[in-house]
C-alpha cells in the first residue's frame, strides 16, 4: 500500500446509506438520509465508480437500538472484506496477508454529521433543493440536489428511497457539473432479519498479520498544530495522535469538516518519516486530492474529497498552536 492509502482510513470501503414519515422539504429528506442507517436492516449489492474504476460490493447492515454493524465484501478487483461497528473498522486483505483494525473516526459517509442544529450552518455553504422522482433498483426514489455555494467544496446529487429514506444512489459533482464519483445499489432488500452469520468475517485469519491503528497520548509530533485559514463552514472535528499500522510510526491527525466535506491533516516529524514513502507535492485519486510537503521540520500531508484550492488553503496556513 502507498503511504497515502495507509493514511486514508479503511472505512473508505464502507457506505452507509427511518421509519416512513412525511418529508416535505429538502432539509427533511437530508435528515432522513442521516437517520436511515441508525434504524434500518438491509442487505444488497452496490457499485462504486471512482477514479476510473468500478467496484462492486455486497453489504449486510443491521441496526439494533441505534447500534450499527456492517459487513462488506468485494465482488470485483482485489479480495477484501470489511466489518464495521460503531467502535472500529476491520479490513481483511487476503492478497496482502493482512488484517487492519482502526478505531472509528469521521468516515466517508458525510451525512452522518448532519443534525438539525447544524442545518443553518450547512445552508450557508450549500443550496439544498428537491429534485424529481426516479426509480432506483426497482424502488421509487426522491432526488435531492446539494449545490456548493463556492468552489471550496463539491456538490452532491442524491436519490433516497421514498418509503424508508434509505440512500439508493449518490453522485459527487464538481463545480463544472462533472460527475467525480458515484455510488448506486443494483440489488436491495430492506427490512427482515440480518443474522449474526452474515456479519462475521468469512475470510480466514490463518497466516494473516494483524495491524492495529490506535490513538495514543504521547510520542510523535506532540506539539499541536492548527490551520490559520479555513474555507467558510469548516471547523475542527478532531485532533488526535495515531499510531499507523504496519510501520508503527506516530502521526498527529487533524480533521476539519463542514458536515459534508472533510479534510484530514497528517503531521509527523521529518526525522522519522520515510523519504521513499512520503507524499510529495500534489496528487489525486479520483475526487480525492492530497498535498505533501516539509514544514518546520515536519512532514505534512493534507488530504480530502475537496477541490485542490481547499487543500492548498489549509496546507499553506498550517502553524504550530504556540504561534499567533
Amino acid at each position: 500500500m502507498t503511504r497515502l492509502q495507509r493514511l486514508i482510513p479503511a472505512s473508505v470501503f464502507c457506505f452507509v446509506v427511518v421509519p416512513a414519515y412525511a418529508a416535505d422539504t429538502a432539509q427533511d429528506w437530508l435528515l432522513r438520509i442521516h437517520q436511515a442507517p441508525q434504524v434500518l436492516n438491509y442487505e444488497g449489492t452496490f457499485v462504486y465508480q471512482h477514479g476510473g474504476r468500478l467496484d462492486t460490493m455486497r453489504i449486510f447492515h443491521r441496526a439494533v437500538d441505534g447500534a450499527v454493524t456492517e459487513r462488506l465484501v468485494s465482488l470485483t478487483g482485489p479480495a477484501r472484506e470489511v466489518i464495521r461497528t460503531d467502535q472500529e473498522v476491520r479490513c481483511y486483505l487476503p492478497d496482502q496477508k493482512a488484517i487492519f483494525i482502526e478505531q472509528r473516526r469521521l468516515g466517508r459517509n458525510p451525512f452522518l454529521g448532519i443534525v438539525p442544529d447544524r442545518l443553518p450552518d450547512l445552508e450557508q455553504n450549500y443550496a439544498i433543493q428537491l429534485g424529481g422522482k426516479a426509480r432506483i433498483t426497482g424502488r421509487a426514489a426522491q432526488q435531492l440536489a446539494i449545490r456548493a455555494r463556492d468552489d471550496y467544496r463539491y456538490g452532491y446529487r442524491l436519490w433516497a428511497d421514498q418509503e424508508t429514506g434509505l440512500l439508493l444512489k449518490a453522485e459527487l459533482m464538481s463545480d463544472s457539473g462533472k460527475k467525480l464519483e458515484q455510488f448506486m445499489f443494483t440489488q436491495l432488500n430492506i427490512g427482515g432479519a440480518i443474522l449474526d452469520s452474515m456479519l462475521v468475517a468469512h475470510t480466514s485469519a490463518d497466516g494473516m498479520a494483524w495491524y492495529r491503528d490506535n490513538e495514543v497520548t504521547d510520542g510523535g509530533p506532540t506539539r499541536s498544530w492548527r490551520a490559520a485559514r479555513l474555507p467558510s463552514g469548516f471547523k475542527l472535528f478532531s485532533n488526535v495522535l495515531r499510531r499507523l499500522p504496519r510501520d508503527e510510526r506516530i502521526v498527529r491527525q487533524l480533521v476539519y469538516t463542514d458536515s459534508l466535506a472533510a479534510v484530514s491533516v497528517f503531521i509527523e516529524s521529518a526525522d522519522v518519516a520515510k523519504s521513499d514513502d512520503m507524499v510529495e507535492g500534489p496528487t489525486s485519486m479520483g475526487a480525492l486530492n492530497a498535498l505533501g510537503k516539509i514544514l518546520d521540520r515536519h512532514h505534512v500531508t493534507v488530504v480530502g474529497e475537496v477541490p485542490v484550492k481547499t487543500i492548498l488553503m489549509i496546507s499553506d496556513s498550517l502553524v504550530p498552536e504556540s504561534r499567533p
